[in-house]
């Protein structure tokens, strides 16, 4: 009997020790996936930031075209170009960050499966007999 007592005990100390293995690998993968959030929100908002000075540059160069100096609206439309596409460059690095957030349901679900199939795995591939004394046995040993 005090086989199987120990048996049990090490078996909850293994559960135990899996599921703050767990608990410590989600920790990891919901850090790392806010750090991409978060990375993301900033390059998203910097795109925002310099489309407020892209409108701003394009009501410059409307008002420079109607003053028609060459020179002027040139220049602003050389920095219209340069803001337009830095822009582009911020978003299209955010869209990429964006991508790389893992929902924390699915990350959830997928370390469940992968402790479900391990488990299952280590207690299907065990072929070891297990060694039980019949009950009646044990009854007749047990009397006085």
């Amino acid at each position: 009997m005090q086989g199987w007592i120990d048996l049990f005990r090490s078996l909850g100390e293994s559960l135990l020790e899996v599921l703050r293995a767990e608990l410590s690998a989600l920790k990891e993968d919901f850090t790392r996936s806010g750090r991409s959030l978060g990375l993301a929100l900033a390059l998203f908002g910097g795109a925002a930031a310099l489309g407020f000075w892209i409108v701003g540059l394009l009501i410059f160069v409307l008002v420079a075209l109607l003053s028609i100096w060459l020179q002027t609206w040139a220049a602003a439309l050389i920095v219209l170009a340069v803001f337009a596409i830095v822009a582009g460059v911020l978003v299209k690095l955010g869209l990429r960050h964006l991508r790389e957030v893992e929902n924390p349901v699915e990350s959830v679900q997928r370390r469940v499966d992968d402790h479900l199939a391990w488990w299952q795995s280590r207690l299907l591939a065990e072929t070891e007999p297990v060694d039980v004394v019949p009950a009646a046995t044990v009854l007749e040993e047990d009397l006085p």
